[in-house]
C-alpha cells in the first residue's frame, strides 16, 4: 500500500553521478538536490486503527530504518516508489512522501543519518555531522527557494520577491587566497555567485569554505566591486540576479 506516487528526478540524477565517481562534489550533489522535492519513508511497521483515516491519535507511525556496520541506525529514504518496493523485494508496504528537507532533518534528529535508496547501486549514505555541515541544522530554510529554480514555476517578480526573504544565503571563500571565486555569465558580464546551502557551494567548488550572509550583503559587496549580477546556485538549475533588479 502506497501513500502516493513519488519519483525525484534530480536527486536520482545526482545518485547516478555519486554512484560514477564518489568524491566529495558528488555527494554535495546528492544532498544539495534534496533541498527540492519530495523523498518517501517506508511506514510499513506503522499500526494504523484505520489505515485509509490516515494518522490518529493512538496510531503508531514506525519510520523505516537500517543499522550500519558500526552500529549506526539510519533512517531509510527513497526516490521512487520502484526503489522502495525493491529494497521491500515484492513484499506489501506502505510509504509515507514527505519534503526531501524534511526527511534530512529527521535523520538528524531521530537517527544517526540517513540511506537514501538502500538497495540500489547508487546508496547514499551521509551521517548526521555530514548533514549539518552540507545542509544546516535547517534544510528547509531555503526549500521554497531552491523548489523554485527546480519547478521554474513562479513568475520572475515573485521569484525576485522570493529571493529577497531568504534568511540566509552562503558565499564560497577560497581560504588559500583569501577570496570569493567569480562567474561569467553568457554574455561575458562577471557575476558574484551564490548560494542557497552549503551543499551548493561544494558542488560547484569542494574546496571552498561556506559562509552565511544575506542578498543583501552579497548585492552590496558585488555592486562595489563591479559584478554586473549574482549567479544563483551556480551548480545548476541556477538563475542570474542582475543588481537593479535587486536595489
Amino acid at each position: 500500500m502506497n501513500d502516493r506516487l513519488v519519483r525525484n528526478i534530480p536527486v536520482q540524477t545526482a545518485l547516478e553521478a555519486w554512484a560514477d565517481t564518489k568524491d566529495a562534489r558528488t555527494f554535495a550533489g546528492v544532498l544539495r538536490q534534496c533541498v527540492a522535492g519530495e523523498l518517501l519513508l517506508d511506514i510499513s511497521a506503522s499500526v494504523f486503527a484505520d489505515p485509509a483515516a490516515g494518522f490518529q491519535q493512538g496510531d503508531t507511525l514506525a519510520l523505516g530504518k537500517q543499522t550500519d556496520a558500526a552500529g549506526k541506525d539510519l533512517l531509510v529514504a527513497f526516490t521512487s516508489n520502484e526503489r522502495l518496493g525493491a529494497y521491500r523485494r515484492g513484499e506489501p508496504y506502505r510509504s509515507l512522501a514527505q519534503p526531501a528537507w524534511s526527511v534530512l532533518a529527521e535523520a538528524m534528529t531521530r537517527a544517526d543519518g540517513i540511506a537514501i535508496d538502500p538497495g540500489d547501486d547508487a546508496l547514499c549514505i551521509a551521517y548526521a555531522d555530514e548533514l549539518r555541515a552540507q545542509v544546516t541544522d535547517e534544510p528547509g530554510r531555503n526549500a521554497a527557494l531552491k523548489n523554485a529554480l527546480v519547478d521554474r514555476d513562479l513568475p520572475w517578480p515573485a521569484f525576485l520577491e522570493l529571493v529577497a526573504a531568504a534568511p540566509v544565503v552562503y558565499v564560497g571563500l577560497d581560504e588559500g587566497q583569501g577570496a570569493i571565486p567569480s562567474a561569467v555569465g553568457q554574455e561575458g558580464d562577471l557575476l558574484h555567485p551564490v548560494f542557497t546551502s552549503p551543499a551548493e557551494v561544494f558542488a560547484w567548488s569542494p574546496g571552498l569554505t561556506a559562509r552565511g550572509t544575506t542578498v543583501a550583503q552579497v548585492a552590496r559587496v558585488a555592486a562595489e566591486d563591479g559584478y554586473a549580477g549574482l549567479l544563483l546556485d551556480p551548480a545548476g538549475p541556477s538563475a542570474v540576479l542582475r543588481l537593479d533588479e535587486l536595489a
